[in-house]
């Protein structure tokens, strides 16, 4: 009877021991996920605080406290083609690429059999 209890005493410090193992694995994931979330938090905002621009100067202001207009600059309208010229000048077909020369087979082929 003795060895019955004596085994009987080993199996309840073992699924006890057991027991504990699995409460401290169950705290440290949890901890280890609550981290998880608050450095996210914490990177989300870090992102979210540098997409935005700021200004880091003052406008500067002319030291006359007039304001300065600025006219509108005309530019130039570019060269018309005469339409007899464009006829002349058909776009010539692009010359046609040359052929790429012969490959070798590779050497290692791998999915046949």
């Amino acid at each position: 009877m003795r060895s019955m209890s004596h085994r009987s005493a080993q199996l309840r410090g073992a699924v006890a021991a057991r027991d504990a193992a699995l409460g401290r694995v169950r705290r440290t994931t949890t901890f280890v996920a609550a981290g998880c979330v608050a450095l996210a938090a914490a990177f989300a905002a870090l992102a979210a605080g540098s997409t935005h621009a700021r200004r880091t100067a003052a406008p500067v202001r002319a030291a006359t406290g007039r304001k300065a207009t600025r006219s509108p600059v005309a530019a130039p309208a570019p060269p018309l083609v005469a339409v007899a010229q464009a006829a002349d000048q058909a776009p010539q077909p692009a010359p046609a690429p040359a052929a790429a020369p012969p490959t070798t087979p590779p050497v290692a082929v791998s999915g046949g059999s």
